[in-house]
């Protein structure tokens, strides 16, 4: 009966030793911890908002406890691309020089170390979109008078406009020129049934000219002839000037109000 027991006694010891020398090394190791990311950024990032054809400079904020690296576009530049634990990036987007939006995209990629005892990897994406160059003129401000004469033989009406408008212009001539294909004006009218021209869009050619920076005014007094009779009437109803890219056309100005 002794013998057994103490055969059972030496089986267990060397268990024991063993459970007793993990709890005596435990103390010599920091715990381990997962790897953590949070990425915020002042880029817009939906597609109610972009970034200005002009570039800019903007934050992106890093909080982690791994190290981290970042990836950008050729047109994008940062302060610094990569470090450890929290930063602030400072990223500078490039003044674009194509007509057409462009899209980009950043990349954020976290990872632990075993000398920090943090555990994993992660990969952020920030995807943005940039306006045209196109964008670079802006009609800021525009009035538009309808006209109706009355011809020496009282037979027609001449009916026309006359808009002026001021255009802020921040490119060059060269960019201008290499953008530009085409410029119009838009006009929309009404008629009544008694009329010899039938309303809707009517589109005519303006001159790169009509661009440049400054103050302009477009004038036609004979833009439409309604005979004079009963029932005969013609309404200018809104006009548009517009630019034609390789991009197709794009509408820079446009309005509804317009001087009776």
């Amino acid at each position: 009966m002794k013998k057994n027991l103490k055969s059972k006694w030496l089986l267990l010891l060397p268990l024991a030793m063993g459970a007793f020398g993990v709890t005596a090394c435990s103390d010599d190791y920091d715990p381990w911890e997962l790897l953590e990311t949070e990425v915020t950024s002042t880029i817009p990032q939906n597609n109610l908002e972009k970034v200005a054809w002009n570039g800019g400079t903007f934050t992106i904020n890093v909080k982690t406890n791994g190290s981290w690296s970042i990836e950008v576009p050729a047109w994008l530049s940062v302060d610094k691309s990569e470090g450890n634990g929290d930063a602030t990036i400072e990223a500078n987007i490039a003044r674009t020089s194509v007509a057409g939006e462009r899209t980009g995209e950043l990349i954020l990629k976290t990872t632990g170390s075993e000398s920090s005892n943090v555990a994993g990897r992660n990969e952020e994406k920030i995807e943005f979109k940039q306006e045209g160059l196109e964008n670079a003129i802006k009609i800021t401000d525009c009035t538009a008078t309808f006209t109706k004469q009355l011809t020496d033989d009282y037979e027609y009406y001449q009916y026309g406009y006359k808009i002026k408008y001021t255009i802020n212009n921040e490119l060059t001539d060269e960019e201008l020129n290499d953008m530009v294909n085409e410029v119009y004006l838009y006009t929309y009218i009404n008629t009544s049934f008694y009329c010899e021209i039938s309303g809707g869009e009517y589109k005519y050619n303006l001159n790169k000219t009509d661009l440049t920076k400054g103050t302009h005014v477009l004038e036609n007094n004979e833009c439409w002839s309604i005979r004079n009779k009963n029932g005969a009437y013609l309404n200018l109803r809104q006009i548009g000037i517009a630019i034609k890219t390789k991009n197709g056309i794009k509408v820079i100005y446009s309005t509804t109000d317009i001087e009776k």
